[in-house]
């Protein structure tokens, strides 16, 4: 089966593990688009003999004529099945008149609050009236909530386990907490500080934790996107809690998830999570809000921890690790046993291939 995969830098994290595993069952054509060549998107190319596609502003007159060539020349290529990790508005537009068969994934068919991107927004508001039965969950809470929204189920790609930061990182070496007894537990929050990912209920946690007179690290690494005084003050608040209000460079993640112990996600709203994927790649547990997007992923208490979504309930989970270090070790057998079983892109292989199957057959 030949399967012409166009993706983004948006995504390039998690394109790395589907393509590297498809490779060894399809014939795999990649297109990498993206505003500017960067080295990470040259290296990224390279390793896969994929090919990079400049991504121009929508109001650039240029874009519409390079989206109709662009289509044109993967219809002459005449694969089986192309497949769109997310389309741009004029690849909606034309990708039922260029193409026979086409997909597209909907990484967030349940957007989040709050979102200001207005351009992602419009063109996923087109996709689903253009393009509704192309559409592909990224995980099967996201199916269910489209089944609610659209009267069916779509196909799913679930996003698998993230390996490209430990494998394109910067070496790091990782001490175990529960082998020095010593150190503080170091629970951690990874990613763009947002309202929907409920950082205020981590904050909390940490604030009754340091009233009870526990001593633990709290690590947060990504930029602040609102009330950014008012967080940063909390946070000087709290005895040996450390923010890095910054844009976290692709080699930096795999030393920051190997120097931290457990993960936070206290989010309010969820459908698929890429830092708890990353943090499974790397053997890190996580502490994760009681949801349904989460719940998909998690076998509580085995791999990682689900909490009752209340500052008392995480704090209440926190202080069992900060107790009892070798719940830490625990976890991360649980991942690799379990986790791993279920959601490494080995192990979802075959979900894609029958997609793509019955693509090609409709």
């Amino acid at each position: 089966m030949k399967v012409v995969y166009l993706t983004s830098e948006s995504y390039i994290d998690h394109s790395y593990t589907v393509v590297q595993e498809l490779k060894k069952h399809i014939e795999l054509k990649v297109f990498l688009q993206a505003k500017e060549a960067t080295i990470e998107i040259d290296r990224w190319c390279k390793k896969f003999g994929a090919e990079y596609v400049q991504r121009r502003r929508f109001r650039n007159p240029l874009s519409f004529i390079s989206e109709i060539f662009f289509l044109l020349r993967i219809r002459k290529m005449k694969p089986d099945v192309v497949w769109f990790n997310t389309m741009t508005v004029y690849q909606v537009l034309l990708a039922g008149i260029l193409l026979k068969k086409f997909l597209v994934v909907m990484h967030d068919v349940d957007l989040h609050p709050e979102s200001k991107d207005r351009h992602g927004m419009f063109s996923v508001r087109m996709t689903m009236k253009l393009a509704l039965k192309k559409i592909c969950a990224a995980s099967q809470t996201q199916a269910e909530i489209f089944k609610r929204q659209h009267g069916f189920y779509p196909p799913v790609f679930r996003l698998p386990i993230i390996n490209y930061y430990k494998e394109t990182g910067e070496p790091a070496e990782k001490k175990p907490v529960s082998s020095n007894t010593s150190r503080k537990v170091r629970f951690f929050f990874f990613g763009s500080v947002e309202k929907y990912k409920g950082i205020e209920t981590l904050l909390d946690a940490a604030e009754i934790l340091q009233n009870r007179g526990m001593d633990f690290e709290l690590n947060i690494y990504g930029r602040i996107k609102y009330d950014t005084e008012a967080i940063l003050d909390r946070i000087r608040n709290i005895v040996n809690a450390s923010i890095h209000d910054e844009f976290i460079d692709y080699r930096k993640i795999h030393g920051i998830y190997t120097a931290n112990d457990v993960l936070i996600l206290p989010y309010r709203q969820v459908t698929q999570c890429g830092p708890l994927l990353i943090g499974y790649s790397e053997g890190v547990p996580a502490i994760c809000s009681d949801l349904v997007g989460f719940r998909e992923y998690v076998t509580d208490g085995r791999d990682s921890m689900i909490f009752d979504n209340t500052p008392a309930g995480l704090a209440a989970k926190m202080d069992e690790v900060i107790n009892d270090p070798a719940i830490v070790d625990k976890l991360s057998k649980g991942i690799e046993e379990i986790a791993m079983k279920k959601f490494s892109m080995g192990a979802l292989a075959a979900e894609y291939m029958d997609n793509f199957k019955k693509c090609k057959e409709a």
